[in-house]
């Protein structure tokens, strides 16, 4: 058990079109640390991004009603997520961030589709957020940072077979290191406290026990060295 942790919330966000299964391995190491853990499961594909920051801020609104020291963890659009929700304070003293994989300036590959009449609607398909995330599209510069310390880990395995934005990325190429989806200097973050790369790819990147023991780390000690 992490010394003090179990005073201590920690609130996982999945990424988009992913349910709360696919930070499972996650949210159970999290609590074997002894962190009181709130997997949030949020309609990811029904809704645009700022509908779904309106319901996270809803969220934070009931975790008021015990206000213990809470941090959170997203992967992909759940960081982005938790980074525009904390902007306004909340009602609870707040943690550590970390966002794993998160595309902090857009996705490349949606500009790619637009460039190919057959695949322009195809991002459609992966639920309404995708229609956002293009590349330093303009909201992302309005994006700032919450107060708090900010850890980024990001994946740099550019092709995995059951994440159908790598064959994208494959097929039509991209010049960057990117882990199948998200690009590394898309990932970096102005004013994060720490970042960490490491060769795993977009979709499973939660699963990976070297990313589990880096957000454990981040979490109890505000860093990835250790």
């Amino acid at each position: 058990m992490i010394a003090g942790s179990e005073t201590q919330r920690v609130v996982l966000l999945h990424g988009l079109s992913r349910t709360r299964r696919s930070v499972a391995r996650l949210e159970a190491s999290l609590r074997e640390a002894g962190y009181d853990v709130i997997n949030w499961d949020y309609p990811s594909r029904r809704h645009s991004i700022a509908e779904l920051v309106v319901l996270f801020r809803a969220l934070c609104a009931d975790l008021a009603k015990e206000p213990k020291p809470t941090h959170f963890v997203g992967h992909s659009l759940g960081g982005l997520i938790i980074r525009a929700g904390l902007i306004e304070p909340v009602r609870f003293p707040l943690g550590r961030l970390v966002l794993i994989a998160s595309p902090n300036r857009g996705v490349s590959i949606l500009r790619r589709f637009e460039e190919v009449p057959l695949l322009a609607d195809l991002p459609r398909l992966f639920g309404r957020p995708v229609l956002e995330l293009g590349r330093d599209a303009a909201w992302f510069q309005q994006l700032g940072l919450p107060q708090a310390e900010i850890g980024v880990i990001a994946g740099t395995r550019g092709f995995h077979p059951l994440n159908p934005s790598s064959w994208f990325n494959t097929l039509l190429g991209n010049p960057q290191p990117h882990d199948g989806t998200v690009e590394l200097d898309s990932a970096m973050l102005p004013g994060m406290t720490d970042f960490l790369s490491l060769d795993v790819a977009h979709t499973f990147i939660c699963d990976d026990e070297r990313v589990i023991a880096a957000v454990k780390r981040f979490l109890a000690t505000g860093g990835f060295a250790g």
